[in-house]
């Protein structure tokens, strides 16, 4: 090819820069060849003429995060011509053919071949941008494994609201997209968030699948035929935002034995599902030992949560740590008050003068949403109960400390099977906490501080009017 003389090993331009940026650990696994023969095809077809010597110089340094002036030391070619004649062209004619929409430049080029090449791979709806992604490496090397010894029909991400679910998902997808150690023959990317019927859904991936497929009439009939190409063709399918409506029973039943057959047919593919609650028919199939297993996902670690903020500009190690232990890593909730300091406080140090909890408007509706149509009165005085304990310093309450105040006010009323299952109903919604006592090994429960800021301020009432007859704790 007009370009193979310079597709020689590049270890000059490695040793030019021995700490490469550090994002370019959390990339796909695209080669520089890879991308070259890539855009080597692409500016072939938009302006008849392929890459040039000086052209690859350029974008083999810009892959490597070299200066200028070390691609000059490492070519035959002078600082200013690779900056201001071969680079300036290069970068604007890139922007016209991979940029969707984004200046390319040196600084980016490596992220937006990766991002273009990764959008041919994926079918199905567009894939979130993971161009920033921090931390989670434990994670994905942990989904990775379980993905390729092909043990689960499927797997659930479940967490609570903002946590990076999808993020973690469109990592893992774009990852593989260009990881050969993978053999998947389709990848496919379906957000559900609009909750579709189930029978739509199906005919979207059919298609996907095969644009020509004959749609049978019947939705058990459609999942049999997805079942069909999911034997005979290797799938990684992700369905994100996969929430089951509890308030419409026909799509929950409809939806539970779509997955159901997902998990208990044989084939060779593997599903995904984000998903804020581990529903009880899921539990069962891990209980009863299907191919299907479930990951809860917690906040970003330090390191990562405070690479995260340093982005949005806070910087300070000790007021990053209140950040990251209030909103406990949870990457919305901090993006989300960072922008809120900087929008109404304008610097950290006033905010931190008198500091307070920030509960973001998406989880605030969340969490309407889930209280005002899921929970019944005794998951919301529990609620009540724990936010109210932590006001008043008592800090992580024991079970037994729960189930002691419940009888002295309410005896024989309700029972210790009642308050177990509804502890653990309010954890599988990631609304409580639990944590073991190092000491006595008693299980304890409690609220992170959002969640208790939500419960305490209750501005639609939905927690405290209670029709229950005197449903209160001791408190």
């Amino acid at each position: 090819m007009a370009y193979s003389a310079s597709l020689q090993s590049d270890s000059s331009f490695a040793k030019a820069r021995s700490d490469i940026h550090a994002e370019s650990k959390n990339l796909q696994k695209v080669t520089l060849e890879e991308a070259l023969d890539v855009l080597n095809d692409l500016v072939y077809k938009a302006r008849t003429k392929f890459l040039s010597e000086p052209e690859i110089v350029v974008i083999r340094g810009a892959w490597h995060d070299l200066t200028y002036e070390e691609m000059s030391e490492n070519s035959a070619y002078k600082q200013n011509y690779l900056h201001r004649r071969v680079a300036i062209t290069l970068f604007e004619l890139l922007t016209e053919i991979i940029g969707n929409g984004e200046q390319v430049c040196k600084r980016n080029l490596r992220t937006c071949i990766q991002t273009f090449m990764t959008q041919d791979l994926i079918k199905g709806s567009k894939v979130p941008d993971v161009s920033r992604f921090y931390g989670r490496t434990k994670e994905i090397t942990h989904l990775k494994q379980i993905i390729a010894t092909q043990q689960y029909n499927c797997i659930s991400l479940v967490g609570v609201a903002g946590i990076g679910k999808s993020s973690l998902a469109a990592k893992l997808i774009t990852d593989i997209s260009t990881d050969k150690n993978f053999n998947f023959d389709y990848l496919i990317w379906k957000s559900v968030a609009h909750a579709p019927i189930v029978d739509d859904l199906i005919a979207e991936l059919l298609e996907v699948l095969d644009p020509h497929f004959t749609q049978p009439h019947y939705t058990q009939a459609k999942i049999t035929l997805l079942l069909k190409f999911l034997k005979e063709k290797r799938c990684l399918i992700v369905l994100d935002e996969f929430e089951i409506l509890p308030h419409n029973p026909q799509l929950k039943l409809e939806s539970l034995i779509f997955i159901r057959r997902l998990v208990e047919e044989n084939h060779q593919s593997c599903i995904i599902l984000t998903n804020r609650v581990l529903f009880d028919e899921f539990a069962e199939l891990v209980n009863t030992e299907r191919p299907f297993t479930f990951i809860k996902l917690k906040g970003l670690d330090t390191d990562a949560a405070m690479k995260f903020l340093a982005q949005k500009g806070i910087t300070d190690p000790r007021r990053c740590n209140q950040l990251i232990q209030t909103y406990r890593g949870n990457p919305a909730e901090l993006n989300d008050v960072a922008n809120r300091i900087h929008n109404m406080f304008g610097s950290t140090e006033i905010f931190f003068e008198a500091p307070t909890t920030l509960v973001s408007q998406k989880l605030e509706s969340i969490l309407n949403e889930i209280v005002g149509t899921t929970l019944d009165d005794i998951h919301k005085q529990i609620m009540v109960y724990l936010a109210e304990k932590t006001v008043e310093g008592t800090g992580k309450i024991t079970i037994s400390k729960i189930l002691k105040d419940f009888e002295i006010i309410h005896k024989t009323s309700i029972s210790t099977l009642d308050i177990v299952k509804t502890l653990e109903f309010l954890e599988r919604m990631s609304l409580i906490e639990s944590d073991k006592n190092l000491i006595s090994k008693e299980i304890c429960f409690t609220l992170q501080p959002v969640i208790k800021k939500y419960v305490l301020t209750d501005k639609l009432g939905l927690l405290h009017n209670l029709n229950s007859s005197n449903l209160k704790f001791a408190s």
